[in-house]
């Protein structure tokens, strides 16, 4: 017997930082305002409801091969996924907007190939790390997180070995204009991206010098190889403020205590 084409399905529509990603759960594409949407393995639990705004909360589930779950692969993206559902029509081609909210974090079920992404229609400023009721979120992530948001092109310096101790984790250098310190607790990348902590930046009878916390190869870098620093940060609002002004809007992003966010001081809702 011949049964009816399904007339109506589900729309799923993923800004990540302005990059969407439009899926549907009817296997074809499905066109709609002006996007196309590709057929996943997708689905979501029906909304809660409630006179908090917060309380309004879906799971979408996908495979964890879909490439907003890979989004998360290397930890929680710099920006906010915003999602929203539509209940769609295809023979009047309408649609019904059930859902707008945000993602706040995952939950992988390895021996299923599935994630499922917790949603809320507002976020707490505490559980932006995945850590519901924990202040232990509001610690500072490094510059160096994903999530800072920092272009780490912006701090590189590009420096020349000239010479080394024997031991080899004492480096003299050229090409650091910046003062004595700036490299503390930062990173050395060799060409073959093989890397080192700094544990000191020092001028020694006009010679910049890097002390490591472990020496190189000399297959890795040796007497005229050129290298890759990145200054350290020692997760104070001061450094984020000051010596990262240029990428942090003057501490603008900073994360933690003792300051809380500019943004977002406790919670926001969808944007």
């Amino acid at each position: 017997m011949i049964t009816d084409p399904i007339k109506t399905n589900f729309l799923y529509r993923f800004d990540c930082g302005g990059n969407i990603r439009a899926f549907s759960s009817i296997a074809e594409i499905q066109p709609y305002n002006g996007e196309d949407y590709l057929y996943a393995g997708i689905s979501h639990t029906p909304p809660t409801f409630s006179e908090e705004p917060e309380d309004a909360e879906i799971d979408v589930s996908m495979k964890d091969t879909n490439t907003v779950a890979a989004l998360w692969v290397l930890g929680p993206p710099a920006y906010p996924v915003i999602v929203d559902i539509f209940n769609y029509d295809r023979d009047a081609d309408a649609a019904t907007h059930d859902y707008h909210g945000w993602i706040v974090r995952p939950n992988f079920e390895l021996d299923r190939s599935i994630v499922s992404f917790h949603c809320k229609t507002l976020w707490h400023f505490f559980e932006r790390e995945s850590m519901s009721d924990s202040l232990s979120a509001l610690s500072r992530f490094s510059i160096y997180d994903p999530r800072s948001g920092i272009d780490l092109n912006t701090l590189r310096t590009g420096i020349s070995v000239t010479a080394l101790n024997d031991e080899r984790d004492v480096l003299t250098v050229t090409g650091i204009t910046q003062p004595d310190d700036w490299f503390k607790g930062g990173l050395i990348i060799a060409p073959d991206r093989d890397m080192r902590t700094i544990l000191q930046h020092t001028t020694e009878s006009g010679n910049k010098k890097l002390y490591l916390n472990a020496a190189f190869p000399q297959f890795t870098l040796d007497v005229g190889f050129t290298a890759d620093i990145y200054p350290g940060d020692d997760l104070s609002y001061s450094q984020w403020s000051v010596k990262f002004d240029a990428q942090t809007n003057n501490g603008e992003n900073h994360g933690g205590w003792p300051f809380m966010p500019n943004v977002d001081p406790a919670m926001r809702g969808v944007i």
